[in-house]
């Protein structure tokens, strides 16, 4: 897995005074924009569990290399905007790549190497007669994919709350660390109240 925050510094300064400037406007206080500690204000705001002020923070994330099973839990998060690697495009493609098999094949435990190379056994007849839409149907959920995640601060705060507990589904809970990690320091205020300890 590899995840890589695109939301530039420059960005989330920003989109943090942006934020500052729509606490301070709640409370007709706007104009006391120069004199207002952003990090300050916005700690309180969460401490107050005015949240929605946080929604005009969003960042963006490369993610590549995870399971088709992770995509399917992060897509259950609603206030998320995904642009997922299309199967219908890629995926036959990537089963002809030897070096991407080779490198995929390489990361599977014994159990899932045994039921992909089943998988593949039994589509090598058919392989060049199925469509990848009928392909990707008996993907397995471990078979790898990439996309592009843009979310604001508020539900990155709910997701890191639900999925770095220890319950989570492990390879989400290393990609919700992932992308806390990815955030810059100054600005882990925001969200670290939020990692499970």
């Amino acid at each position: 897995m590899n995840v890589k925050l695109l939301t530039s510094l420059e960005n989330f300064f920003d989109m943090v005074g942006n934020a500052t400037l729509a606490a301070l406007t709640t409370r007709g206080n706007a104009d006391k924009l120069s004199e207002t500690d952003p990090k300050k204000l916005l700690l309180n705001i969460i401490k107050l569990g005015h949240e929605s002020i946080l929604e005009h923070i969003t960042l963006t994330y490369r993610i590549q290399d995870i399971s088709r099973g992770l995509l399917q839990e992060l897509a259950r998060h609603r206030h998320i905007s995904l642009s997922v690697e299309s199967t219908r495009y890629t995926l036959k493609k990537k089963l002809d790549d030897a070096d991407f098999m080779c490198d995929f094949m390489d990361k599977l435990s014994q159990r899932e190497y045994k039921i992909f190379a089943a998988y593949l056994h039994a589509i090598a007849p058919a392989f060049d007669t199925l469509s990848n839409d009928e392909l990707k149907n008996g993907l397995p959920e471990f078979f790898p994919t990439n996309l592009i995640l843009t979310l604001n601060i508020r539900e990155l705060r709910h997701i890191l709350k639900l999925r770095t507990a220890p319950q989570a589904f492990q390879e989400f809970r290393f990609l919700a660390y992932d992308m806390f990690f990815a955030i810059p320091y100054e600005f882990h205020y925001l969200v670290k109240d939020c990692i499970y300890n």
